[in-house]
């Protein structure tokens, strides 16, 4: 799953330079992180109240959100199986 692919290369860095990776940049300082996370979801909102609806531009900032996210979810070192795992229990 591209999910599970995706945490695998965000954990691989944490050991980069954030000076020479975005994502070790985000993982390096939470409240950017933070940030971020907040950033892409307004924009996803944004995108979802317009009229007509954009989808592409709806998925491209979903992407960005979800990509967010996890790096978020690494940085606070919450495994994506627990959040699955959640979500599992709200399905019954």
């Amino acid at each position: 799953m591209i999910l599970n692919d995706l945490e695998e290369v965000l954990r691989s860095r944490r050991s980069a330079d954030p000076a020479e990776s975005y994502t070790a940049s985000l993982l390096a300082d939470p409240f950017l992180s933070q940030r971020k996370i907040m950033e892409e979801a307004f924009e996803v909102c944004h995108e979802l109240a317009e009229n007509p609806i954009n989808s592409g531009l709806v998925a491209e900032e979903a992407a960005d959100l979800v990509y967010h996210l996890l790096v978020g979810l690494v940085g606070a070192d919450v495994p994506l199986s627990d959040v699955f795992a959640v979500l599992e229990g709200r399905r019954s």
